[in-house]
């Protein structure tokens, strides 16, 4: 089964179209690396794929069931990491954990377990401190624990791993592993690509806008050395990648 599926996905706002008929599926326990260029869609198919945007056109299903902004169900069972991390600043950590799992129905015996156990791990037991008074790094943390703390089927994560140190992206990494290997499924876009190829077992690549380009088994590169496209053989994400959306040779003289 697809945990994931998007049929001829359009969102446009105004006369601008930021994704033009993107179709793809993803199967259910799945490391889904969605990929593209800077301005590609990537953000805006993650809003439409998790009830943040209304799409102009296609349909959605999450989990075999058809979803778009009203499906509460749905959305209990998935968990969200989006690019402005939808945090509630002048919060303390542990507060706006509590609310987030509260608000997916959690009882309070497992709110206040599963918030010191995510507190405690990813360091961020200073209650001194409100979320506006936090690094950049430490709010993509309190992001990351507030999409997982109710244990969703599906996860999508945008950009996860930015601003994070190296620590905390190796613990969140042991995690995501863990929880495909349960048979959920996470979606993620990263633009560390070297992070996507060693993490992910299948890439979608989409290029302005928001047309798919490619999709396809990203674990040949360990197993059999290369991927072959267009006749060319690719032995890294990253050459594929700048194949398929673009690669630019630009000569500043003076640098």
């Amino acid at each position: 089964m697809d945990a994931v599926r998007i049929t001829n996905l359009v969102k446009k706002y105004g006369l601008v179209t930021a994704v033009d008929g993107l179709s793809l599926g993803v199967a259910a326990g799945t490391m889904f690396g969605f990929l593209g260029p800077n301005g590609s869609g990537k953000s805006t198919t993650i809003g439409c794929l998790t009830g943040l945007l209304d799409p102009t056109a296609g349909q959605i299903e999450i989990l075999g069931h058809r979803f778009d902004a009203d499906s509460a169900d749905l959305k209990r069972r998935m968990g969200v990491m989006p690019e402005t991390l939808g945090l509630f600043e002048p919060l303390r950590a542990h507060e706006f954990l509590a609310f987030v799992g509260r608000m997916y129905g959690l009882d309070e015996g497992t709110v206040r377990t599963r918030v010191t156990e995510l507190l405690d791990a990813l360091e961020l037991t200073d209650s001194s401190k409100t979320l506006a008074d936090y690094s950049t790094g430490m709010r993509k943390r309190v992001a990351f624990a507030a999409a997982v703390i109710h244990s969703p089927d599906v996860l999508f994560l945008d950009e996860p791993f930015e601003s994070i140190d190296p620590a905390g992206v190796a613990l969140m990494k042991e995690w995501l592993n863990r929880y495909v290997k349960q048979g959920r499924t996470v979606f993620l876009t990263s633009h560390v690509l070297e992070t996507v190829e060693r993490l992910c077992q299948e890439v979608a690549i989409i290029a302005t806008p928001g047309k798919l380009v490619w999709q396809g088994d990203i674990t040949t590169f360990g197993r059999e050395g290369a991927i072959v496209y267009d006749g060319q053989e690719f032995d890294a994400l990253e050459p594929l990648f700048l194949h398929l959306t673009g690669e630019r040779h630009v000569d500043l003289k003076w640098l």
